[in-house]
């Protein structure tokens, strides 16, 4: 019988030994390997051991594990047994090493130096052998660790180690690649890696959580409002000011999940008060699935926000910074509602409260609290997940509060003068709604003499609007200077945000956090 190798903590030979010896007791520690397939869909391949196993039999498994001999490297290793026990082979990567020790009630033990192979296969042609496999699936990682967390005890040791093992790794990786990233390309192709590669890691990480504790036949609807795209901008601010602080990304991922589910929570509330049925160029999710049953994943939401905030080294400041930055969006949202001129009638809060008249002042109050207040929180939960000191933290919320003002601006003028099929919303929605809370209408009060102001407020007064009014007060916006003026406003607020990164580290994640502000302003979606 092949004997097994005996090895110390640093992996090194020292010996060899029976199978059966080294599992006797506590056993003796020697060399293993644990494989990881995975397919196209991103699902891991687990099988259940064999009833005839004497540790662990019918216990769910990676898709399989064994010993590699002398002269075998872990990767051959590995593809000699993934041929045996399910009939195919595929390029094995080895990723990493654990040492652990497990006790199977009284009949013996692991005692590991375990390599992690991952490969990844798609073919149909898979052959389970009965002796060592007594069933074998295709499973969700997400699927998989929330059943891990729940019946731990129906999945080996190795299993549990290697996944997390793993799911470091990737998250690693994925940092390294970042890094990569922000020393290449120009401005634009620099940025614009960086938030795709930031996309696909925070869209898993989000739907993880949003789907778990979730019924099977609702995931559907609670994944589509963040399945309808989005570049992720306020995690992936967090992300970029956590790593310019020397941060790691593994203690900002979740915290900037959070972010982003808050942001989506909010987008939600904010389409049903609007009855905005596009969203990024798809229908939002109260027209598409009603109104009840929007206002139902709002609520999902909001838990969800809370469900990624613990999974932070410092989830009671960044449950609390979460708590006041949404009581702050709602207080801008509300009034925001009440600097609209007409409409809303059957609310007699909102008919008794309208304000009649709003100043640059008003305006900047609410945008303050509906836009730039969240951005501003992404900057400190950033700094918070590098645990830095609190002046650091002040020049972050300073950046992102004026980031944040510039994104709204941004996204005013948009409103009125851009591309639909660019800007993923109907054009002029703002004039629609009446709207007295956007820049370019505020300055284009401003300009017009009496006369033409009081005919442009009148219009925003309509119970009805027609079509006719419409492009009636799109003439009077576009016969003045508001447009110059907001885009000028819009970049004081980016110097204001540019300013304050000089009292930051300045490496490769502040020169990002520049080019997002200049991007910001001359942003067409």
């Amino acid at each position: 019988m092949p004997r097994l190798l005996i090895v110390n903590k640093k992996d090194k030979i020292i010996g060899t030994e029976t199978k059966e010896k080294c599992h006797e007791g506590k056993g003796i520690l020697h060399r293993a390997f644990s494989i990881l397939i995975f397919n196209k869909k991103n699902q891991i391949l687990l099988s259940r051991r064999s009833q005839f196993k004497k540790l662990w039999p019918l216990v769910w498994d990676n898709t399989c594990s064994s010993h590699p001999l002398k002269g075998e490297r872990y990767e051959e290793a590995g593809q000699k047994r993934l041929k045996k026990e399910f009939g195919f082979t595929c390029p094995l990567t080895l990723i990493d090493k654990f040492q652990y020790q497990a006790l199977y009630k009284n009949l013996g033990s692991e005692n590991e130096v375990c390599a992690l192979l991952v490969g990844k296969y798609d073919k149909k042609k898979i052959k389970p052998n009965p002796k060592e496999i007594a069933d074998w699936k295709w499973m969700a990682l997400s699927d998989l660790q929330r059943d891990i967390k729940k019946n731990s005890q129906k999945y080996t040791p190795w299993l549990k180690i290697g996944l997390e093992k793993y799911l470091r790794k990737k998250i690693s990786l994925a940092s390294t690649e970042l890094s990569r990233m922000s020393n290449e390309n120009s401005d634009k192709e620099k940025l614009d890696s960086i938030l795709v590669k930031l996309t696909k890691i925070i869209d898993l990480a989000m739907k993880k959580i949003l789907i778990s504790e979730v019924d099977q036949k609702f995931k559907k609807i609670v994944s589509y409002q963040t399945s309808t795209g989005g570049k992720r901008l306020r995690p992936a601010l967090a992300i970029i000011c956590c790593r310019m602080l020397g941060g790691k990304f593994k203690d900002v991922l979740y915290p900037a999940v959070s972010l982003e589910l808050l942001h989506n929570y909010t987008l939600i509330v904010d389409d049903i008060i609007d009855k905005s049925t596009l969203r990024r160029g798809k229908p939002t999710t109260w027209f598409k699935f009603g109104n009840s049953i929007a206002q139902c994943v709002g609520v999902n939401y909001s838990a969800s926000i809370f469900q990624a905030a613990n999974k932070s080294r410092n989830s009671v400041s960044v449950s609390a910074l979460l708590a006041k930055t949404l009581k702050t969006v709602i207080e801008g949202e509300i009034l925001d509602i009440l600097f609209e001129q007409s409409g809303k009638t059957e609310e007699p809060y909102v008919v008794k409260n309208r304000y009649q008249k709003i100043t640059k002042k008003d305006y900047f109050d609410m945008i303050g609290k509906k836009t730039a207040a969240l951005f501003q929180a992404c900057c400190e939960l950033g700094g918070i997940a590098a645990s830095v000191k609190k002046k650091k933290i002040e020049a972050l919320k300073i950046y992102g509060f004026n980031f944040g003002m510039v994104f709204q601006i941004q996204d005013d003028i948009l409103d009125i003068f851009g591309e639909k099929k660019l800007f993923g919303k109907k054009i002029g929605k703002d004039i629609e709604e009446r709207k007295g809370g956007n820049i370019v209408i505020l300055f284009t009060l401003e300009e017009l003499n009496f006369k033409g102001k009081k005919r442009f407020l009148k219009i925003l007064r309509k119970k009805e609007m027609t079509k006719k009014d419409f492009k009636e007060a799109m003439k009077f916006i576009k016969k003045t200077n508001s447009y110059q003026k907001a885009s000028l406003l819009g970049k004081h607020f980016a110097e204001k945000a540019k300013k304050s990164l000089k009292y930051l580290p300045q490496n490769k994640w502040n020169e990002i956090l520049r080019i997002l502000a200049d991007f910001t302003i001359e942003r067409n979606k």
